[in-house]
């Protein structure tokens, strides 16, 4: 996410959230599905590098050390006062 490259992801676990429709998702277990992502990318790279850096965007709003601390001054501060 941070280096601003398309991201093709399975769906399980947090993954969709984190990603959001910042990437691009298939099936657990599904090499077929990840090898047409792959071809998709390649013949529709201005997309791809839209969503590359809407998740490079997402990773910098949600996930940077600047947002981490902000994150966790607020936890700290309600625990403490």
């Amino acid at each position: 996410m941070a280096m601003a490259k398309p991201i093709i992801a399975t769906r399980v676990g947090d993954i969709p959230n984190i990603l959001n429709q910042s990437g691009y998702f298939v099936d657990p277990g599904s090499p077929g599905q990840i090898a047409e992502k792959i071809s998709y990318l390649f013949t529709h790279r201005e997309e791809a590098a839209q969503k590359g850096q809407l998740a490079r965007d997402r990773c910098i709003a949600h996930y940077s050390t600047a947002k981490m601390g902000e994150i966790l001054n607020q936890v700290l501060r309600s625990v403490v006062v």
